[in-house]
């Protein structure tokens, strides 16, 4: 996913599965702070800065900012898995299950 000019309110990402990344990508900007709250933690990333954190586990925000902010966030998804275990309960499904050559076609 790709932020632009994003500020957001405390909150925890309940469908991440493990780790979320977020890579800043923002030259002209002021604030923009991301800050956990359990363990009280502010960090003033700037560009190029990355950090990877349990977003299911931990509230998250970034503060206001100035400026344009940009920022690349890649994270696991638990519906993901769920696609990737049984194709979200449609695995036995003939739709989704067509055979090419000998060999499953997804």
């Amino acid at each position: 996913m790709i932020n632009f000019n994003v500020c957001t309110k405390i909150h925890q990402d309940w469908t991440d599965l493990k780790f979320c990344v977020v890579l800043v990508i923002s030259e002209n900007c002021v604030g923009g702070d991301l800050c956990f709250s359990e363990p009280g933690i502010r960090l003033e990333l700037r560009n190029g800065d990355m950090v990877i954190f349990p977003s299911h586990k931990i509230s998250h925000f970034n503060m206001p900012f100035v400026g344009e902010r940009a920022s690349v966030v890649f994270h696991s998804d638990r519906e993901g898995k769920k696609w990737a275990d049984n194709r979200n309960g449609w695995d036995h499904s003939e739709f989704l299950n067509k055979t090419h050559n000998g060999g499953v076609v997804l």
